[in-house]
């Protein structure tokens, strides 16, 4: 049976919960898959990992929030495989002190998320599409959470981000779509397995403590305890960046088990 992603070039960024997941789902489905991060260990980790299974990656060092960076770790893929047909940018933030009130942050606190989220979506974004161009072909994906559709308490600058890259990718499927690049997103209410990068920007305190103990109840009542599991949102990855899913840009995919259905 052909594979849904059989020979094409897939480069994820991140090697988080989400990325390492998304890069064994493309691998699986017969991608080639180019990983970056600022750190080899844990691509490397990853790559030694899908390519144990039979699958084919290799790693890179990148920082997303460097233009120059990004678009140097793009052409030393395209140099070694000839073109890119995935770009997926999933890299994680610490900081930004979710769990805490409007009224509590900082400034700086608050558009940390915004910053870092569009800057690294919109860098690796132009990288790819400039080759997707050339190609009449090509995928650019993305991932953002419910805060963006729902409001949501203590989500701090998170909301706001996610919905400034839903906006990005509607932005750049006009853009492109006349030149054969398609873009999407996922749009998920989160997996269980994620804890690890969920943590990551949750400001700690007995306070913060109790917010997210009530915050996770009315979340888990309002999806009906129908969280996606990592390996859900990698399935659902691999569909979207295949040519099966090939009319499709411009919206999202929905894995928020039902809490988001606009």
């Amino acid at each position: 049976m052909e594979k849904l992603l059989e020979n094409k070039i897939a480069i994820v960024y991140g090697a988080g919960s989400i990325g390492r997941t998304i890069a064994h789902a493309f691998a699986r489905e017969g991608a080639t898959v180019y990983l970056g991060a600022q750190s080899d260990t844990r691509t490397r980790k990853v790559a030694d990992a899908i390519i144990a299974e039979g699958g084919r990656a290799e790693t890179g060092i990148v920082d997303v929030l460097d233009k120059t960076s990004v678009e140097a770790f793009v052409n030393g893929v395209v140099d070694k495989a000839g073109r890119v047909d995935i770009s997926f940018c999933a890299t994680n933030i610490t900081g930004g002190k979710q769990g805490a009130a409007l009224s509590e942050i900082s400034w700086e606190d608050f558009t940390l998320p915004i910053t870092h989220y569009t800057q690294s979506q919109f860098h690796t974004a132009n990288a790819a599409s400039k080759y997707m161009v050339k190609q009449r072909a090509g995928v650019i994906m993305m991932i953002t959470a419910i805060p963006s559709h729902i409001p949501i308490p203590y989500t701090t600058g998170f909301g706001p981000a996610w919905a400034a890259i839903e906006a990005l990718s509607k932005t750049l499927a006009a853009e492109l779509g006349e030149h054969g690049v398609r873009t999407v997103y996922l749009h998920s209410s989160g997996s269980p397995e994620s804890q690890e990068s969920i943590d990551k920007t949750f400001e700690v305190s007995p306070v913060v403590e109790q917010r997210m103990k009530e915050w996770k109840f009315v979340h888990r009542n309002l999806v009906g305890g129908k969280h996606p599991t990592l390996a859900q949102v990698g399935y659902m990855a691999a569909f979207m960046a295949s040519d099966k899913a090939g009319v499709t840009s411009g919206t999202f995919a929905n894995i928020t088990g039902g809490m988001v259905n606009e």
